[in-house]
């Protein structure tokens, strides 16, 4: 029987994520008015060897975008930049948004951070997190005095 490493912390995290997660909808979810910032969509998803993490970052270029992992945290930021608005125009509507973005988030397993790659194509950005080998528990005979 293999031992896994217990994270008393783990329920925490995960409250931490979903609280977090709650206030990043609240602008969208009561339809504000946000255009200056931009705040991209992301799945995250998991099978038996990898942690999956797709965003979606339609008009952002490769090069404004920044991924880190931290402590098990995966952090995207990055900016969408703004086109230049054409002062002879009249505009009536303007909804698409801009600015910089800085979305973090715990990984619901633990990563290998050597074994992470990231891809980005199509306004997609796809990164790919090895999980990491459980350690094996050290054993040690104890003498009985």
């Amino acid at each position: 029987m293999t031992l896994v490493k217990f994270n008393p912390f783990k329920e925490l995290e995960t409250l931490s994520e979903r609280m977090r997660s709650l206030f990043d909808d609240l602008p969208t979810a009561f339809n504000w008015d946000f255009t200056s910032t931009f705040y991209p969509r992301v799945d995250i998803s998991e099978d038996e060897n990898n942690v999956y993490v797709t965003a979606e970052l339609p008009g952002v270029d490769k090069k404004d975008v920044k991924v880190t992992l931290q402590d098990n945290v995966l952090t995207i930021e990055g900016e969408k930049k703004s086109e230049v608005k054409d002062e002879k125009k009249n505009y009536y509507r303007i909804e698409r948004t801009y600015g910089s973005f800085c979305r973090s988030f715990a990984l619901p397993a633990e990563v290998d951070p050597d074994k992470v790659k990231a891809k980005f194509e199509n306004g997609m950005l796809m990164i790919e997190a090895a999980k990491k080998e459980p350690s094996p528990a050290n054993k040690k005979l104890i003498e009985i005095k």
